[in-house]
């Protein structure tokens, strides 16, 4: 019996290791950096013979305070093969950390690691293409998103980790913070954690907080985010006129109309995995929160002729020119209703107040953090790179509905793969 489980552990770490060379060599010999793109200004810029500090001090100065991201970015854009082997990487710390986080005790690495990342590769590729597929989009987005997924991960079960692991997410959490969504969805997660749970490990907790909001600060603070902010007015010259409602309200524009999306999968998937756990369960309003779930989730595709929904902001709320704007208002109404009808099925399929308040909180960060691009007057001219954090945000949600799945209907015993 001893022989059979050591040859079936041996099969699987050589299958897993096939994967791991294939996926590293088709990303390895497809990903090159765009002529004509950012990646072309940002390596003339590292080819400059300028130092890295004079560089970095302009940017702080003059554009923005990521110094973290734009010191990795200055220093290694010049050399292909780290950043070629580099975002396969940070796609794979992804589905290392969804796998750490919710399917360790149930799948074995070999086949929870996979699957993980076969959910990660299924947003919209028009994220995926601006944000790990080409070169800039994925020092300032998949990089940042990978480490505060991997941070969060280590920050809610540090025993979990081995202490290598706990040394290398201190500056992962920093490099993390220095995205303005990642670091927001990052430091909400953190302090929601920790006032939840004050006994496991708080020192190390609170240093990896501390890290944290130093790096979130350098961010805000930079005196290069005034000039960028002024120069940026020029995509929305009316954003100075905007009071904060209609700054959150262009926010909100921005996520109805990737969550009405037809190409959106996430969506699909949660009210799919909505419906799987419930469906031994009678509660209470059960077919008008579904109705009203689904109808949200797909009136990109039923009402698209009536509804104005779109991922340009041709179609959106800042082109209201006229009239009560009655068709967006409707759509944001509809996608309201979805969210609340899905977090009361939520409240229904878990016993446990713990689970059911971390997919509550992941649901409305998962807004709050697409939301927050409102707040600059990109909001529209940034296109889909800035719906990677929620997006991921979104499949921590799936995860902890898949697991709650399998843990109800026994899909899979653990170690038994």
């Amino acid at each position: 019996m001893s022989a059979l489980r050591n040859n079936s552990n041996t099969y699987n770490l050589i299958g897993f290791c096939f994967f791991l060379v294939l996926f590293y060599a088709s990303l390895f010999f497809s990903l090159d950096i765009k002529v004509f793109s950012d990646d072309a200004t940002f390596l003339a810029a590292a080819t400059s013979g300028m130092s890295p500090l004079d560089y970095l001090s302009e940017r702080y100065h003059t554009w923005t305070g990521r110094i973290a991201i734009e010191g990795i970015m200055f220093i290694t854009i010049a050399i292909p093969t780290l950043w070629k082997l580099a975002i396969p990487t940070c796609l794979l710390l992804c589905a290392y950390a969804t796998w750490k986080s919710f399917f360790a005790d149930k799948l074995h690495y070999c086949y929870g690691i996979p699957l993980c990342l076969f959910f990660l590769l299924l947003i919209n590729h028009s994220i995926l293409d601006t944000t790990a597929f080409y070169v800039t989009g994925f020092y300032n987005y998949l990089l940042p998103v990978s480490a505060g997924l991997f941070s969060c991960a280590v920050f809610a079960r540090p025993s979990a980790f081995s202490t290598i692991e706990k040394n290398l997410v201190i500056p992962l959490a920093f490099i993390a913070s220095q995205s303005e969504q990642v670091g927001f969805s990052m430091l909400g997660f953190f302090l929601v954690t920790l006032l939840w749970d004050r006994n496991t490990t708080f020192a190390y907790r609170v240093c990896l907080l501390l890290v944290a909001l130093t790096g979130f600060a350098t961010l805000v603070s930079a005196p290069g985010n005034y000039l960028r902010l002024a120069s940026e007015m020029r995509y929305m010259p009316e954003f100075g006129d905007y009071s904060f409602v209609r700054k959150v309200l262009t926010g909100f524009d921005v996520f109805n109309a990737h969550y009405t999306d037809a190409s959106n999968l996430y969506p699909k998937i949660i009210a799919l995995l909505l419906a799987l756990l419930t469906l031994n369960k009678q509660f209470e309003f059960k077919r008008t929160a579904f109705l009203l779930a689904i109808a949200g989730v797909f009136q990109g595709s039923l009402f698209s002729y009536l509804l104005s929904t779109a991922n340009n902001d041709s179609f959106s709320i800042r082109y209201l020119s006229s009239g009560l704007g009655l068709e967006y208002f409707a759509s944001y109404t509809l996608t309201i209703l979805s969210l609340v009808s899905a977090t009361y099925i939520i409240r229904r399929i878990f016993s446990s107040n713990a689970s059911f308040c971390l997919a509550v909180f992941l649901l409305l960060l998962h807004t709050a953090s697409t939301t927050l691009v409102g707040l600059s007057p990109t909001a529209y001219e940034s296109g889909f790179r800035v719906l990677l954090a929620g997006d991921v945000i979104g499949l921590m949600l799936i995860c902890l509905l898949l697991k709650e799945a399998m843990h109800q209907h026994a899909l899979i015993e653990p170690h038994k793969l």
